[in-house]
């Protein structure tokens, strides 16, 4: 059919639309196809850019738990065996190496709560916490440690620091005193005479502190420091320590049936039956003697060691009398549980108030002496 201009009513004939509007698809698919390749080159050569990126890129380094990689280790471990004793005193020296002292008291305190007792790590805690100037915590965990083992003359001037850092010096002096009473020689006392001058005074006792000095150097063989000598002489005089120290003589011989030496002794006029004991730093008395020898608590609760024995109690004083020897003002202490004929022991606080104690065979005391 022939095309013409046009049709009635304005509509295009049939062969003029089908060349006009299939031109114009054509048009269309044409552009469309072409947006869409470049479209697709675009995306692969972003694909390939990504992909030799990644290649170039340094694959990522796993965090750990921890910025020091020896502790991070440690703490992996100790994660799979919490109550392992060795992993714990590993981190615990690591820890304090780094002067992360308060992460040892957290980490040691964890393991205490979940797994026990174990009184070689209480060392590290008491360590750290000192470098962390929290002495009174300190003093808590050398309780654990003195109480696990109070033979060892090391733990009792340990807490006797921390108590006079704490400002206790009573309770300190009585922690020296059994220091000494453990020590078998200068060795073992050294750290308690170079410390007991600092609290002997402020207990209101600088007498102790010169008879502890006169102790280490008479009886331990141990020598001090002019300076030392210089305090204790300084002590001695301005505190009138001669009018405290103890008076006459006695000699002590152990009993043929158990070896134990006993004496009687008397407080104020009541006599009890007392086992002589110098690895006892503070005397002790029964509860129900010094109860009859109207001897009364005044200070706080101190311990010792007696008959192999820790003992706790409360602090007092009291004059005593053994045999031709006497001495004032005593220390003792107070306590519960005593063996059944045994009213007390006599300690280290009654036997070096005497110039002269030998311990060779049984035990003599003479205040032929001056202090």
């Amino acid at each position: 059919m022939r095309c013409t201009k046009g049709t009635l009513e304005g509509f295009m004939c049939p062969p003029c639309a089908h060349k006009r509007y299939g031109r114009r698809r054509l048009m269309t698919g044409l552009k469309v196809a072409g947006v869409t390749a470049v479209l697709v080159a675009v995306a692969i050569a972003g694909l390939l850019i990504v992909g030799k990126s990644n290649q170039r890129r340094t694959p990522p380094v796993p965090k750990l738990r921890d910025k020091d990689p020896t502790v991070a280790t440690l703490l992996d471990s100790r994660d799979l065996a919490p109550c392992d004793k060795k992993l714990i005193r590993s981190l615990a020296d690591e820890l304090g190496k780094r002067d992360r002292h308060a992460e040892v008291v957290e980490h040691a305190s964890a393991f205490f709560a979940k797994c026990g007792p174990f009184p070689r790590l209480e060392w590290s805690v008491v360590y750290a916490l000192q470098q962390l100037g929290r002495y009174a915590e300190a003093v808590k965990h050398e309780t654990v440690i003195i109480e696990n083992d109070p033979f060892d003359s090391d733990y009792w001037w340990w807490r006797g620091e921390d108590r006079a850092r704490s400002n206790q010096p009573e309770l300190a002096l009585a922690d020296y005193r059994q220091s000494f009473a453990n020590s078998d020689s200068a060795g073992g006392g050294r750290f308690a005479a170079a410390r007991v001058l600092d609290v002997a005074g402020p207990a209101g006792r600088p007498c102790e502190g010169v008879w502890a000095m006169r102790f280490f150097t008479g009886v331990l063989g141990g020598e001090v420091a002019d300076d030392l000598v210089r305090r204790a002489d300084g002590l001695a005089q301005s505190a009138q320590c001669a009018q405290l120290a103890g008076e006459g003589v006695a000699e002590l011989r152990p009993a043929a049936a158990d070896a134990t030496i006993r004496a009687q002794v008397s407080i104020g006029g009541t006599v009890g039956t007392f086992v002589v004991d110098p690895r006892a730093g503070t005397t002790v008395l029964a509860r129900d003697y010094a109860t009859r020898a109207s001897v009364v608590g005044r200070g706080p609760t101190i311990q010792t060691v007696a008959n192999n024995v820790l003992r706790t109690g409360t602090l007092a004083a009291a004059g005593m009398a053994v045999g031709d020897a006497r001495a004032k003002e005593v220390e003792v202490v107070i306590v519960d549980g005593l063996p059944p004929g045994v009213d007390g022991y006599l300690g280290l606080s009654f036997l070096w108030k005497f110039a002269v104690i030998d311990l060779s065979d049984g035990v003599r005391i003479d205040a032929s002496q001056a202090p």
